[in-house]
């Protein structure tokens, strides 16, 4: 069964893909959280 094969192959691929996107993606997020938190904490106009 080659054909399956090479469409497992493909998914799996195209999964590896979505996952190197989503990666990227929320990355740079995940590392502006905590200072945006931070930041919005340390804001006076919150009243905090």
């Amino acid at each position: 069964m080659p054909q399956g094969r090479v469409v497992f192959l493909g998914l799996n691929q195209q999964g590896l893909i979505l996952f190197i996107v989503l990666l990227l993606l929320t990355g740079p997020c995940l590392c502006w959280l905590p200072w945006v938190i931070d930041s919005m904490k340390g804001d006076p106009s919150l009243g905090d």
